[in-house]
């Protein structure tokens, strides 16, 4: 005998509890895990067994924390019985996997805990491949079998080994396979005594490189079960006559495996105050799970369990837990993003309010030059370009996704005084994954307004977001607007050339929402700020009470921490900056007709 380290080694692998059923709960198998083999198959599904399957409760059922599989005699020496399987519902590739069982005593039953290749719709039995965790035959009580059925061992069984288990019949035992890549080894209460490693894997020898689904049954008679002085009419058929009924109790099925990478999955993308996000672990790992959310977001489910429900706040941050599994402690996170909802007739994109072009990118291609410089609550841009074929442009990027899908015209407020001729500007707006409304027609200025006033430029996308690439006759997704790429003087339309144009307000509109009644950035804000820095509470002051419209307050990164109505008739507003970190925050105040922004800066507490 060639002695092998294998049972050994694989001891020494740390396996994570990722599924189990230990029916405890209801009266029948849990429809999620398990159905049923059914009636006598052919010839007794191929072993000449005599038993009926049939999914009655007195055959199958749940009682006391055990599954109960009852072979019962109705009349001579016909029976029925049941075949619990979770094909369909689970099957899984590598780990170990654990059976804790009373079998049946009695000559003529043959019960069995064993698994088939998910493949045998597709290519048959033996090439999908059986495993046979546990066989006993009670002509031969306390000999239990471990098998292994391939094509090339298919006929009478011949990678097969046992072991004596006294009290089969009156105690609890644990079956167990390990499978790895490499070998199959198999145990009783925890002691190895088999293991298939064949030197030569192929599919003839090892069809065990694919999932496989859990079996348990009891069958009565057939090529393996009857026992011969029992048998009549030259049949399968041997069952002592004494005998009336069979049954196996399973205490539980349980499934281990190395855990590769556990992570959170989830909407990544909430709107503020949004309810009932669910958030989980892809991979179930039996330990103590602890989850953490942002601040001002509530989880109202789940804590301690491996799937969360989640009311959301109004701020982004993180969805983190910690998981003690058995082999390690595994920490995880998980980014989620809000986006912006705009609720009024107009939503401002950017004002250049912060002196420097933060958030914008430049690819001016080959032979050109662009210059992006923020000052006076305008957005200079200084081109130099030979190379038009470029397609040379800017990107704008959002601090987050902006629900457009009700205010779908895009509006800039640009001048240029055009003196090369060559000015040309179009505005491909993009979506979260990055497709650009870039398929005709498209926002492009035509024709320029070239004396130096400022100009509003408008496109509706109401039904018009489709692109041209990465994917021909994509949709944009409106709902997840993540920025705007401005191409100067571009490609075919383009000329070489020199120039310089200004934009001071880019915002989403709703269709229709006129020129005239546009809000314009206004160089006296219209409201104060008072302490300024604070560390507290901070009080905010209209210069004409009458106005009504709105506060956003955007945080130190850029994004919308709060908004809050300020209406007509009220001249005063009060917040709490004590809740926000130190640092210099964005303060914009909108009515129907103007803009105005202010900094506070929030002390350290």
């Amino acid at each position: 005998m060639v002695f092998s380290l294998l049972p050994f080694l694989a001891q020494a692998q740390c396996y994570e509890l990722v599924w189990s059923d230990e029916f405890n709960t209801g009266n029948q198998p849990d429809p999620t895990y398990w159905t049923y083999d059914l009636g006598t198959g052919n010839s007794g599904w191929g072993n000449n067994e005599i038993q009926v399957y049939t999914n009655k409760t007195e055959n199958v059922r749940i009682e006391d924390g055990h599954l109960i599989i009852q072979a019962l005699r109705q009349n001579g020496n016909n029976w029925t019985s049941a075949r619990v399987k979770s094909q369909g519902r689970y099957s899984f590739t590598y780990g170990r996997i654990a059976f804790r069982a009373k079998l049946p005593a009695g000559s003529g039953t043959w019960p069995a805990l064993w698994m088939l290749g998910d493949n045998i719709t597709e290519i048959g039995w033996p090439a999908c491949g059986e495993i046979d965790v546990m066989e006993h035959v009670g002509k031969d009580p306390g000999s239990v079998h471990a098998s292994l059925h391939t094509p090339s061992s298919s006929g009478a069984t011949v990678n097969t080994r046992t072991r004596n288990v006294s009290d089969f019949s009156s105690a609890f035992h644990l079956y167990e396979a390990e499978w790895t890549p490499d070998a199959i080894i198999f145990s009783i209460d925890g002691q190895p005594f088999y293991t298939y490693n064949p030197a030569s894997k192929t599919a003839s020898t090892w069809p065990f490189d694919a999932p496989q689904f859990i079996i348990m049954n009891v069958a009565m008679g057939g090529n393996f079960g009857s026992d011969p002085q029992y048998e009549t009419g030259n049949q399968r058929n041997g069952v002592d006559p004494n005998l009336t009924s069979a049954t196996m109790e399973v205490d539980y099925v349980r499934v281990y495996q190395t855990t590769a990478d556990p992570q959170v999955t989830g909407p990544d993308l909430v709107n503020p105050g949004e309810s009932g996000l669910t958030y989980s672990v892809d991979q179930t790992i039996e330990g103590s799970y602890t989850w953490t959310v942002p601040s001002d977001a509530t989880i109202i489910s789940g804590q301690g369990t491996s799937t969360i429900e989640v009311n959301w706040g109004a701020d982004p941050g993180d969805v983190a837990v910690s998981i003690e599994g058995a082999c390690d402690t595994y920490e995880r996170n998980f980014i989620v993003n809000t986006q912006a909802v705009p609720t009024d007739d107009v939503f401002v994109l950017e004002t250049f309010s912060d002196g420097s072009p933060e958030g914008w990118s430049v690819a001016a291609g080959s032979g050109n030059v662009i210059n992006l410089t923020e000052q006076d609550d305008q957005l200079r841009i200084d081109y130099d370009i030979s190379n038009p074929g470029a397609n040379p442009n800017i990107v704008l990027t959002f601090d987050q996704p902006v629900d457009v899908s009700n205010t779908s015209e895009l509006q800039l407020r640009i001048r240029t005084f055009n003196e090369s001729g060559t000015v040309n500007l179009r505005a491909d707006p993009f979506d979260r994954s990055g497709t650009a409304k870039n398929a005709s027609p498209v926002f492009r200025l035509e024709p320029i307004q070239d004396d130096g006033e400022w100009t509003w430029y408008t496109f509706d996308f109401s039904g018009n977001w489709t692109s041209s690439s990465p994917v021909s006759g994509a949709l944009v997704d409106s709902t997840e607007l993540q920025g705007i790429q401005l191409y100067i003087n571009y490609g075919f339309f383009g000329r070489p050339g020199a120039d310089s144009l200004w934009i001071d307000q880019i915002q989403m509109a709703k269709p229709g929402f006129t020129t005239s009644v546009r809000p314009v950035l206004a160089k006296d804000p219209g409201f104060t700020i008072f302490p300024n820095p604070a560390k507290g509470p901070v009080f905010l002051r209209k210069q004409n009470p009458e106005e009504g419209g709105s506060i956003r307050i955007y945080g130190v990164q850029g994004q919308l921490l709060q908004e809050k109505t300020w209406p007509a008739g009220q001249a005063n507003l009060e917040l709490d900056s004590g809740q926000w970190p130190a640092g210099s925050y964005r303060l914009v105040w909108q009515t129907k007709q103007k803009i105005g922004v202010r900094t506070l800066v929030v002390s350290a507490k």
